[in-house]
């Protein structure tokens, strides 16, 4: 299926605020594309590149043309939450069941706000494709071995005012890679904003690490205050405010919507991009 003009045009708008934030090179980086593929896009000089090539800088910079963000009662907090701990330099740490908008509010700041590097780690990652991870999201080169890697990424944030780091599937990371967030802290308090984030299970790890005394996690906890904050549950006002912003307006269908999510804001969006799909074959029958 060929990308539309229209959606081309909204991702290249979408790379020029972004590359007014940083520049055009690291934005390249971050796209894992070459610097003339973005400046072409910026320049609508689209011609020569393909379909392919648009859905990789789409898809790898998490830009999504077709969705609209909802102010709801957590994404309100997550943004009042990350801008006063950028503001500040303070540590903290989120654990709560997927599907609440963690991420959704994540990438938004990240998107809005100078100095944010935001990463969402894998299962898989060995403590070197973590690093090489955040520097390609901060836009620096991430050749190099992995202790090159560490202090080329701190001595960048050293460099930035009021950075912010945040680091969601937090509880995806092996203990080796756990532990190098201790190193940034250590290397970065006072002067450097952290975000932990995962799933329930990142509380019930860190806090059975501390009880079993094991290595790293004391000091990690104690870093975040030893708390972890929990967002609100997902009512109906919430799910009315999501569906009217991505143009679902029946009552009928935002009440099914919300009593059919048991919670959960992925299943929103699947049956919002349902609704859609069947709006739009009823239009073209």
């Amino acid at each position: 299926m060929q990308l539309s003009p229209e959606n081309k045009l909204l991702i290249a708008n979408e790379l020029a605020r972004r590359s007014a934030k940083t520049s055009q090179n690291q934005l390249a980086l971050q796209a894992d594309v070459s610097s003339a593929t973005i400046s072409q896009m910026l320049n609508n000089n689209w011609k020569l590149i393909s379909d392919a090539m648009w859905r990789k800088v789409q898809v790898t910079l998490r830009i999504d043309p077709k969705w609209n963000t909802a102010k709801t009662d957590n994404f309100i907090k997550m943004q009042q939450l990350l801008a006063a701990a950028k503001k500040q330099s303070l540590s903290i740490g989120i654990s709560d069941s997927a599907g609440k908008g963690k991420t959704e509010a994540f990438t938004a700041f990240e998107r809005e706000n100078s100095n944010v590097i935001y990463v969402e780690c894998k299962n898989y990652w060995t403590k070197k494709s973590y690093i090489k991870q955040l520097l390609i999201n901060t836009g620096l080169n991430s050749e190099g071995t992995t202790e090159e890697l560490i202090n080329r990424f701190i001595k960048h944030l050293k460099g930035l005012p009021s950075p912010l780091l945040i680091i969601d599937q937090f509880d995806k990371l092996k203990d080796p890679q756990l532990d190098l967030f201790m190193d940034f802290y250590n290397d970065l308090s006072g002067h450097c904003a952290f975000v932990i984030s995962g799933v329930q299970a990142l509380e019930k790890r860190i806090v059975k690490g501390v009880n079993r005394e094991k290595i790293g996690y004391a000091e990690l906890y104690s870093r975040i205050g030893k708390k972890f904050i929990q967002l609100d549950p997902i009512v109906e006002k919430d799910v009315q405010l999501i569906c009217h912003a991505n143009g679902v307006k029946d009552p009928e269908e935002v009440s099914f919507i919300y009593h059919n999510s048991e919670g959960d804001l992925r299943r929103v969006r699947r049956d919002i991009d349902k609704i859609k799909l069947r709006q739009l074959q009823q239009k073209s029958a």
